[in-house]
Parts: C-alpha cells; structure tokens; sequence
C-alpha cells in the first residue's frame, strides 16, 4: 500500500490541529490564570468547565455532517481559532482580560470541537477502509505531538510568568492556527463524494431522539448500570488530578508546592511527561492487541492508579525531592495513564454497536467528557478547603478505588 507525501503531510497536520487548541484550553490556560495571581479554585474551574463544547459537540454534529463541506469547516474553524488566541493576548496586560480570556476560550473551545467533528468526517471520507487503518496510529501520534508542543514549547516561552511573556505565548498560538489554516488550504484534498449521507443510516430523516433510542434499546438494566458506572468511575481519581497536579507543581514552596517556574513544568510535565503518556498509550495498545481486554484491564487500571500515590509522596517530601526525582515521579504516572487509558478506550469502542456506532461512540464520549467535568471543575476548591496538597492526595487515591472494583467485576463477568 502506497502513500504519498501528501496524505502524510495533511494526516499529520490535521491531527496535530486538534491536539494542540485542546491541550491550550485545558492544560495552558490552568496555567495561565495561576500565573495571573487567580485561585486554585477558579483556576481549576473554569478550563473544567471549558471542557463543555467536547461534551456536546455530537449535538451540533449533523450540522456539520450536512451543511457546506468537512473541509470548509476546518478551514473556517482553525482561522476563528487563530483570530480568538490573538485576541486574547491583546487582552492579557488590560484590565478586562479575565472576561476577555473566559469568553474567547468558550468560543475557542466550541471552534476545536467543531473542527474535530470536520477532521474526524474527513479522515474517513477522504481516505478507504485500508488507509484509515494504516494511519490510525499516525493519527494518535499526531494529536500527542500536537498535546506537547501546547503543555511543553508554548509553556515554556511564557517562561517568566508575566502578562507580556504569555502574550507572546498566545500570539504564537494565533500564528500556529493561521498557518494550519493557510497550509490546509492547499493540503487537503478536495472529496467528491456525497458528504451529507450519513454513513449509517440511508434514512434521511433519522433524527437524534432514534439515534439515543437505539442506544438504550442495546444497553439496558444492569449492563446499562454497569456501562454507566464504570464510564464515570473508572477515571475518577485521575479527574480529580488533572488539574489540581499542575497547580501543585508551580504553587510555591510556602503553599506546600513544589515551585516550578514555567519553563522547569513545561520541561517536566509538559515534554517528559507527554511523551511518557505517548508511549504508555502505545504499549497499551500493543498489550491489548495481543491480549485483549479481559486479561489487560486489571494490570491496566492498577497503572492508571497507583502511580497516583507518587503525588503524595512529592506532597510529603516537598522540596527534599530532587529535580531527577520529580520528572521521574511525573514520567512513570503519565506513562501510567497513558497504558491505563488505553483500556478505557477499547472499553467505550466495544459498547458503541448497532447500526449508529459513530453516534453511540459520540453519547460514550459525552458521558465520559461529563464525568471527567465535575470531578476537575471541583478539584480547585476541594483542595482550597483542604488547604494541603498531601491529604487532597490521599482523597483522590482513595476515589480511584471504586474504578478498581469495576475492573475487577467486569474481568470476573468475562470468565463466567
């Protein structure tokens, strides 16, 4: 099977697309808001809360399928972003940037959904069964590379902290997306095809309210239970992490932190820790495709988890902890979450059936998006309240337990 420069360079690009405004709306921007003296609590809830549009971006997602082309849509989406990303660096050094930074991101955030919708559309449209197997991978990488450069290089340059360094930073960003969307213009390949037709389903008139009946028509009683429990538990404690890890790690010493600058996080978290994360994801994927999920899932979940007690040791040790010790702790939890994750995935992928699978795999990804919300938009102010790094720690341990039990129920359904 032959691919020429063409479809690599567009595969690569398009993907890197949707990883980095991610990655910029809830990683950067936690960052971001602690630098511009914000709370924990607020600078933790509102990137959760930005989080939103991916969580109901299957809503609108017919509009995309049936109104102009998938690549029109990534087109305009990735100029909107580029526009929003400038406008909220002119806003950084003024009184209004707060508001300013809050609706731009919203509006950001609802453009990198979208283009996800059209990217996703187009990959399988633009490409046949048999290169949309061979760049799946790809595809993964691409959207990681595109997670680094955001929490890793663009980190990094708003290295001193100040309104002026991450101006720079979002202005970078603006010219990122504009050059994606330039590039594009001439990468991607025009589709002559129907793009309107769903894929699947013939029957124009299939409305969303089918599509969800469906859905519960194939889970139902207890498997619906199950589905939606271990969808909301399975990743709990690492909910209650995401957010509250980066505070921890730039907080100063005084606070219970471990005082990172910008550029030692983007270095730690944002380079060593995303490529931990790349190839765990990788190695999952490679276990599970030898494997399979029942034998994989308890060594996985127990990846994803027990790293987690990493956090309290740092929290404990403070500032005794070296800077090899730290990207190590870093290093091995990211490369946990990214094996442990995998197994999530394959879980959703296996309980999206039927003839709506693409729409099911976007309800599945909605509940998870939702589960992952409330845990992290809370996470800031639980641990203002608990004014202590090492014992919020020990809680959010402790709430990775119940995804464990749900692993190890779903393994044991599996031999009966």
């Amino acid at each position: 099977m032959k691919h020429n420069l063409r479809t690599w360079s567009w595969v690569l690009s398009a993907n890197f697309g949707e990883g980095l405004p991610y990655t910029i709306i809830n990683v950067m921007l936690v960052a971001l808001l602690a630098d511009m003296g914000c709370s924990n609590g607020t600078s933790a809830m509102i990137p959760s809360l930005l989080a939103l549009p991916w969580m109901w971006k299957f809503l609108w997602s017919p509009f995309v399928d049936t109104r102009s082309t998938k690549r029109r849509w990534m087109l305009a989406m990735q100029a909107a972003m580029a526009v929003i990303f400038c406008a909220i660096a002119l806003s950084l050094d003024g009184p209004w940037w707060l508001p300013v930074v809050v609706v731009g991101s919203a509006l950001a955030a609802t453009a990198s959904a979208t283009y996800d919708v059209a990217c996703d559309g187009y990959y399988m449209l633009a490409l046949p069964p048999q290169q949309q197997a061979f760049f799946v991978g790809i595809r993964s990488t691409a959207y990681r590379l595109g997670m680094l450069f955001a929490s890793g290089c663009l980190v990094i340059l708003a290295k001193d902290g100040t309104a002026g360094a991450w101006q720079r930073t979002f202005l970078i960003a603006a010219a990122l997306m504009l050059v994606l969307a330039i590039g594009h213009k001439f990468l991607l390949p025009k589709v002559n095809c129907a793009e309107a037709v769903p894929q699947e389903s013939s029957d124009e008139n299939v409305g969303m309210w089918t599509v969800w009946r469906s859905f519960f028509q194939l889970h139902r009683g207890r498997e619906l239970v199950f589905m939606l429990c271990f969808i909301l538990f399975y990743r709990l404690g690492e909910a209650f992490l995401s957010k509250v890890t980066i505070l921890f790690l730039k907080d100063d010493a005084a606070n219970g932190g471990m005082g990172l600058d910008n550029e030692q996080y983007g270095l730690l978290y944002g380079t060593f820790g995303t490529l931990a994360l790349v190839v765990g994801g990788i190695v999952g994927g490679i276990c599970i495709s030898r494997w399979g999920l029942r034998r994989c899932l308890i060594p996985m979940v127990l990846s994803l988890d027990i790293p987690d007690l990493l956090y309290v040791w740092l929290a404990d040790a403070g500032r005794d902890a070296d800077f090899v010790q730290l990207g190590s702790c870093i290093a091995i939890e990211q490369f946990g979450y990214g094996f442990g994750f995998t197994a999530f995935t394959v879980y959703l992928l296996e309980c999206a059936k039927g003839p709506f699978q693409t729409s099911h795999y976007a309800i599945l990804t909605a509940l998870m998006a939702f589960g992952l919300m409330i845990p992290s938009t809370l996470s800031g102010y639980v641990q203002d309240w608990l004014d202590d790094y090492a014992t919020y720690f020990v809680m959010a341990c402790l709430l990775t337990l119940p995804g464990i039990a749900l692993s190890v129920w779903y393994v044991a359904k599996r031999r009966n």
